[in-house]
């Protein structure tokens, strides 16, 4: 009988952990006003028209606004957009406009590296980073276990740009979603163990931080 009450037990936890992962992947914050805005690479447009939306609405006390990934963005299979063409349309003058190009940064540690060396850099003790909603739970948790900004006397928040069919309450109903978010849990474990100490000077964050690319760009 007690087998039979803890396979139950062990059910009804994976049950509910089904059911509310949703809610844990997005971690999503208020958007504050901070030092530096950053729009982080990846998806279809979603990130950088809403980091520029917060950015118009001045939340970067700096008037930097940094962005990563690839420099154009295509928000389907026929249409696509040049990311640096779209934030000077948007008011953003040409010298306060980061460019951290793939290949510098890779992953998304590699770009939380990257911009608490450019925050160091700059003395900025602040940063709004936005992101994908099912990316905000990575963000935070390697924000605050792998790269110490709170040890630099950095405040982080991270906000999750607006997806029209995003819903942490039934993320499990599409098959696409489900997958995606089933993806994201293992990249958050995958990326804890990787890159915890020592293991992370194995990578190849070790050598890029001492590349030429990296240090040049901690200087724009």
């Amino acid at each position: 009988m007690k087998i039979v009450y803890t396979a139950i037990s062990f059910l009804l936890v994976l049950l509910v952990g089904f059911f509310t992962l949703g809610y844990f992947i997005d971690a999503s914050q208020k958007s504050v006003k901070s030092d530096l805005i950053v729009s982080l690479g990846g998806g279809y447009g979603c990130r950088i028209k809403e980091a520029l939306r917060l950015y118009q609405n001045g939340y970067s006390n700096s008037k930097k606004f940094l962005y990563t990934g690839r420099e154009e963005v295509h928000t389907d299979l026929k249409t696509s957009f040049s990311k640096s063409e779209f934030l000077l349309q948007g008011g953003i003058k040409k010298e306060n406009i980061v460019f951290v190009k793939r290949g510098i940064i890779v992953n998304t540690v590699e770009e939380l590296l990257f911009i608490k060396a450019y925050m160091e850099r700059h003395n900025y003790k602040s940063v709004l980073i936005v992101t994908a909603p099912i990316h905000t739970r990575r963000v935070k948790t390697l924000a605050s276990q792998i790269v110490p900004f709170d040890e630099a006397g950095i405040k982080v928040t991270v906000s999750g740009c607006k997806k029209a069919h995003w819903n942490p309450s039934s993320y499990y109903q599409d098959k696409e979603t489900r997958e995606a978010v089933f993806l994201e849990f293992a990249k958050l474990i995958y990326n804890l163990v990787k890159y915890s100490p020592p293991l992370i000077s194995y990578t190849s964050y070790a050598e890029k931080k001492e590349s030429l690319l990296w240090n040049e760009a901690l200087e724009i």
